[in-house]
């Protein structure tokens, strides 16, 4: 290959000499637009995390429960690889599953995306999250958190964002729907805002936007995860085809 298409060594200022590093560098000064959609799919230039749920893995995983008796974690015979939870029969009987270490945080000019694509059996009788959160539960509510929520006794999906104990908590103004699978996201921008999504399955139109700027958690590590509790005493179900969280490197 020419030696024009690899770093050069103090080029000084007035031609910034940028290359993308991989098996064909790549120039990144020219059209930078555009490949910074590229950069962004590159651990040097980004942490980010997709489970699509070909593969389950416990270790990797902290998985809490509370209730008489067990759920149950299993990889579904399902298109595009999807979890499906179960939990036990008795009111309350819940399983939250977080990421194993806490390995995100809304850090000041590093920007975060987080989605999942998911679906319940019944969107009504039972209380869901999903997010960013300290520790290992929801359902015992942390001092620290960016989440979707879905309280029990209704169909009505929240977005809610807390710090140190301090809540701030929206209605996206739309709603689950039995064993029908919808998306949800939500983007850290790195300067103040945290913006909600509510994405239509079929063809990703958003049904629902908005944003929050007061209580975001900064100052806590945060680990993704999701659960779900019963709202009566039947056994329910969830399924999850994939979450996604990535950031920016961030470096400090």
């Amino acid at each position: 290959m020419r030696d024009d298409l690899f770093p050069r060594e103090n080029v000084g200022t007035h031609q910034e000499d940028l290359i993308i590093m991989d098996i064909n560098p790549l120039n990144y000064h020219i059209n930078h637009d555009k490949w910074d959609i590229l950069k962004c799919l590159l651990p040097e230039y980004a942490h980010r995390l997709v489970d699509h749920f070909d593969n389950w893995d416990t270790d990797e995983w902290n998985i809490s429960e509370s209730g008489s008796g067990p759920a149950t974690q299993a990889l579904a015979d399902m298109v595009n690889g999807v979890l499906l939870i179960t939990t036990d029969t008795p009111d309350d009987d819940n399983v939250e599953i977080t990421k194993a270490a806490e390995a995100w945080q809304l850090v000041d000019n590093y920007p975060l995306y987080a989605e999942i694509r998911f679906k319940v059996d019944d969107a009504e009788q039972i209380d869901f999250w999903f997010g960013l959160i300290t520790g290992t539960t929801w359902f015992t509510e942390p001092n620290d958190f960016v989440v979707f929520k879905k309280d029990d006794g209704d169909e009505n999906i929240d977005f809610e964002v807390c710090t140190n104990g301090n809540a701030t908590d929206t209605d996206t103004e739309q709603d689950l729907e039995d064993d029908e699978w919808i998306r949800l996201g939500f983007h850290w921008d790195g300067d103040g805002t945290v913006r909600y999504f509510v994405f239509r399955d079929s063809d990703r139109y958003c049904l629902q936007t908005g944003s929050v700027t007061t209580n975001i958690p900064q100052d806590e590590e945060l680990a993704i995860g999701f659960g779900i509790q019963n709202g009566e005493a039947a056994a329910k179900n969830l399924w999850i085809d994939y979450i996604k969280c990535v950031q920016l490197l961030v470096i400090e």
